[in-house]
């Protein structure tokens, strides 16, 4: 690690002390000695760092979202075709090991997907993010998470939602459609007591539900499933299974992604295209909301 930089000198200092590293009192002095930076700033900064970054051809990890609106996202994946460096986006959910084994099992046997839970909620932090509301915040992982569980592009959505603490909207509901027929539902809040971290997927044999703040992976498996042809009409030899999760430590995970995709040239987990789709499907929940929760139809691109 060759050094950090933040706009508080004391805290700058404080850390780098402590990881025995180099502290810069400027970005571009930062710049200037290495080759690939991770960036956890404000959403609202995350263009302007981001194009100096890639302007100075570094590597580049943006923690999500990768930009405050669509277009700025695309300029910053542009800048990165362009440079020819590796532009990823730190969805640390999916180094989530509860996670990665939940998608392992589906991998392994693939089948159709009929539905995705995903609850996500926290107790208010007015010291932290409050540039971006809870679609941005919070919202935005588990719309990662479904659109690659998924496996398809999104159809309609909607979505309701409202300020609670703050002047944004800090609770939401909303709903996706997908074109292959998953539905994926999400109930997201920055204002509960209590915090939760679920997903939920269902299949024609299978539910899976993962806690990944408990780290924690149940299976529910139905061996004998309706079907009209054989005269079976009832689920049957249904079993219940907690399925050992490796501990890994999901930021460890997602910084040796990077340095992976940096040092062989390879694709990260989140790529800068996949990280833009995410804050195309976030807009159009934004819009439906907006609108008091009508639905609101995708367009063939999106």
């Amino acid at each position: 690690m060759v050094g950090f930089y933040d706009p508080d000198a004391e805290r700058s200092q404080q850390i780098c002390e402590r990881l025995g590293c180099d502290c810069f009192g400027s970005l571009d002095e930062l710049l200037d000695r290495t080759e690939a930076v991770s960036v956890a700033a404000p959403t609202s900064l995350h263009l302007e760092i981001g194009e100096k970054c890639l302007q100075r051809g570094m590597h580049l990890l943006m923690e999500k979202p990768l930009a405050h609106d669509v277009p700025s996202a695309v300029r910053l994946v542009e800048l990165a075709r362009k440079a020819g460096v590796t532009l990823m986006v730190g969805h640390v959910e999916r180094y989530n090991p509860a996670i990665r084994k939940l998608m392992e099992l589906l991998q392994q046997e693939p089948e159709e997907i009929i539905s995705i839970d995903a609850r996500r909620l926290a107790p208010f932090d007015g010291t932290r993010c409050m540039d971006v509301d809870v679609l941005y915040d919070l919202l935005i992982h588990d719309v990662d998470l479904a659109l690659e569980i998924a496996g398809s592009g999104v159809r309609r959505v909607s979505g309701t939602g409202r300020p609670v603490f703050s002047q944004q909207t800090d609770v939401a509901h909303t709903r996706i459609e997908f074109a292959n027929g998953t539905t994926a539902v999400f109930w997201t809040g920055k204002c509960s007591p209590r915090k939760v971290r679920s997903l939920t997927v269902t299949t024609p044999r299978r539910y899976l539900e993962a806690d990944t703040l408990a780290c924690t992976l149940t299976v529910c498996r139905a061996e004998q499933v309706p079907s009209a042809t054989a005269g079976i009409c009832f689920m049957g030899e249904i079993a219940s299974s907690s399925i050992p999760i490796d501990r890994e430590e999901p930021l460890r995970s997602e910084i040796e992604d990077f340095l992976q995709a940096v040092r062989h040239r390879v694709p990260p987990v989140v790529d800068g295209a996949r990280a833009v789709r995410d804050m195309q499907a976030l807009e159009l929940i934004a819009r439906s909301i907006s609108q008091g929760g009508t639905v609101v139809e995708a367009d063939s691109g999106d």
